[in-house]
């Protein structure tokens, strides 16, 4: 864990086990609940005036979205009789038929894996680490979660760009800051209408 400036503690990105990530997000929560302000963290990096950096932790990352995939139509050359050949043709549309069906379902939307992700999660905004760039996602365009804690998961939805879903140990404790955030930002009812919460949890 890293000190910061205020009464609590961040978590470190290096790997934490999960006892002690469940802790800190509990503690966390326990302690905005009460009043307590969100912890604050020198920054890593360049963030806006006046931007705050709240954690820095790790996540794995998905986005629900479409590919696209191209296919090559196997094609059957037959020579001989027209039995064998009628055959053949049947033989390859089926085949044509497969590969264009396998195809579709590898295009069609679905979570795509981003990979492990560091995640700078500040008074604003997400700022996310892949393929070697930053990458910004504002709390202003949220217009859903769905946190599932007991797995350590939380899918965003946005208006007009496919979700994100976040999982691994640190991610209760990310969801205990986002939310505290959007409730400031919105209120409290207004998050409470965004969070979507799996049944049975």
């Amino acid at each position: 864990m890293r000190a910061t400036n205020s009464t609590r503690t961040e978590p470190a990105t290096d790997g934490a086990d999960q006892t002690q990530a469940w802790n800190a997000a509990t503690e966390l929560a326990d302690w905005v609940g009460s009043g307590g302000h969100l912890p604050n963290m020198p920054s890593p990096v360049l963030l806006d005036l006046d931007e705050v950096l709240h954690a820095d932790l790790p996540a794995q990352g998905w986005r629900f979205h479409g590919a696209d995939v191209t296919y090559v139509a196997p094609h059957v050359f037959a020579i001989c009789g027209p039995l064998m050949f009628g055959l053949t043709a049947a033989g390859s549309a089926i085949a044509r038929r497969r590969a264009r069906h396998e195809a579709e379902a590898l295009a069609a939307p679905q979570w795509r894996p981003l990979g492990a992700l560091r995640i700078l999660v500040t008074d604003r905004r997400l700022l996310v680490w892949h393929k070697g760039a930053w990458a910004s996602v504002w709390y202003g365009v949220i217009r859903e979660i769905r946190p599932d804690l007991a797995v350590g998961r939380l899918d965003m939805i946005f208006e007009d760009d496919p979700p994100y879903c976040l999982a691994g140990p640190w991610v209760p404790y990310l969801t205990v800051i986002v939310t505290t955030l959007l409730a400031g930002d919105r209120g409290v009812r207004a998050v409470e209408d965004a969070l979507a919460v799996p049944h049975g949890a």
